[in-house]
């Protein structure tokens, strides 16, 4: 696959991206058949010295690790150590019993891999001191049976019968990693199974999985190249004290997006990349096949930890994200029908958090993504302008919008009163400002009759699929892609 016009689009809207978001720096990498093909980095990894994002900047990988805790649990199940559909307790020790007190059904691996046990979601039992050994931690968490979250008052600690409904949870898949703990054949840590069986084997040299984030358990050559992680707000970036993640299976990975889309390319590959396998064809195919719901969303499913969407098509593609208290979110995507995969870090957590995967802390991530996206389902991502005219359309649009749609009105402004609003404009210095692409969005944008449909052909034609969420946020319509058709 040509992989420039990808490059072209990234290169002219991450710079954008950043601006909007707030984010200090974003690095990404682009992976085709059994290479990275491509990865770059953008801003700055450190706003106090400008050390620049570059690509062996190490950034923190929040969730999106859960996938390397779920390859070794199904690298435990391939050897015939535990059964996905068992009880895990029959596994567990006699003084670690997890039971559901919602429901009779025994909770099983499969159960933690889809998030349908029960659990409610959590937070990681994080704290400002390293963890206990992870078998001390679970056993203190269930035994105290209490969310985290603002101390157990907001979320319950189970919250539905054992595989009534989703609910993510991160205390779930340290379960999962200290099964592996437990089972391995090698008798050692979950950390160091995942280096020797998945992190070597796929040349994944600057990644590790550690219990904490900390000089004591990081390698040197990795730790120092660790990116500064920013909690944004409004105008502010803080940096904010280390926090330590209990639950740590389900969050603690450090990597690069090159090291990352190694193991998406795996995943693509049917587990294997190069000369080496860390999974069977069929295992992997098991994992990103839609095993359950994830929500109301039809197209969107629940694999074996993978988050699986638009199955079965060549569009179809599986992926995660994660956030790393308080300073830095992954995402990552990859199309097994394309063979291709995309993932991003960016140092930076917003704090203006929604509470839902639509919230601000994913949206520099997203947005990069979604260019890459246009590009594997054969569109040009590349913006149809360049920034001064792009950014006076835009405010054009938004303009339109105001005057006559927002409002119900439906008198198209003059020839006079467009040409008077564009001459009188005050452009701060440094600002775009292309009056003339700005004149045209005006006059174009249709008020009258069903405005989404008829606005729909202008939209296709002026803001391409990597942008569309830009323009969706800034015009502020709830679901407005959606109510176009082929814009959702």
């Amino acid at each position: 696959m040509d992989v420039s016009s990808c490059l072209d689009a990234l290169n002219a809207l991450v710079p954008e991206i950043l601006k909007l978001t707030g984010a200090p720096g974003l690095s990404i990498a682009v992976g085709v058949g059994e290479e990275v093909v491509w990865a770059g980095g953008y801003g700055v990894a450190d706003l106090a010295s400008g050390r620049p994002m570059t690509t062996d900047a190490v950034g923190p990988t929040g969730s999106d690790c859960k996938p390397y805790t779920a390859v070794a649990a199904m690298q435990l199940v391939e050897r015939g150590l535990i059964g996905l559909d068992d009880p895990v307790n029959d596994y567990l020790d006699a003084d670690l019993r997890v039971v559901n007190p919602l429901g009779a059904r025994e909770i099983t691996l499969r159960d933690l891999l889809i998030h349908r046990s029960g659990l409610g979601t959590n937070f990681g039992n994080c704290s400002r001191t390293p963890p206990a050994p992870l078998g001390e931690h679970l056993r203190r968490v269930f035994r105290e049976a209490r969310s985290d979250a603002y101390g157990g008052s907001v979320l319950p600690f189970w919250a539905t019968q054992v595989g009534a409904h989703y609910q993510y949870s991160n205390v779930g898949i340290a379960l999962v990693g200290y099964l592996v703990e437990l089972l391995n054949p090698d008798r050692v840590s979950f950390s160091e199974w995942v280096r020797r069986h998945v992190f070597t084997p796929l040349g994944m040299t600057s990644t590790c999985f550690p219990p904490a984030q900390h000089p004591d358990h990081v390698p040197a050559d990795i730790y120092t190249r660790r990116s500064t992680g920013y909690a944004t707000l409004g105008g502010f970036h803080f940096r904010l004290p280390q926090i330590y993640v209990g639950d740590y299976p389900a969050g603690t990975a450090l990597t690069t997006p090159s090291d990352h889309a190694r193991f998406l390319l795996a995943m693509t590959g049917g587990g294997a990349l190069g000369g080496a396998r860390v999974l069977r064809p069929e295992t992997v195919a098991r994992m990103i096949t839609p095993q359950a719901g994830r929500g109301p969303d039809p197209s969107a499913a629940i694999g074996l930890v993978w988050s699986v969407f638009d199955h079965g098509t060549p569009q179809g593609y599986f992926g995660h994200g994660g956030e790393y208290m308080w300073g830095w979110h992954n995402v990552s995507r990859a199309w097994p029908h394309h063979r291709v995969c995309v993932t991003a870090n960016v140092n930076q957590w917003d704090m203006g958090d929604l509470g839902s995967s639509d919230r601000p802390s994913h949206l520099a991530g997203r947005l990069a993504l979604r260019v890459v996206t246009a590009w594997v389902n054969g569109q040009d991502p590349r913006p149809p302008r360049d920034a001064a005219s792009a950014q006076s359309y835009l405010a054009g649009l938004l303009v339109g919008d105001r005057l006559t749609t927002r409002l119900g009105i439906t008198t198209r402004p003059t020839e006079a009163e467009i040409a008077r609003i564009a001459q009188t404009a005050v452009v701060a210095s440094g600002t775009p400002w292309d009056p003339t692409a700005f004149q045209d969005a005006l006059r174009e944008g249709h008020i009258t009759g069903d405005v989404f449909t008829a606005n729909a052909e202008l939209i296709r034609r002026e803001i391409p699929d990597s942008q569309r969420e830009l323009v969706a946020r800034q015009l502020g319509v709830p679901g407005f892609g959606r109510h176009i058709p082929g814009l959702s």
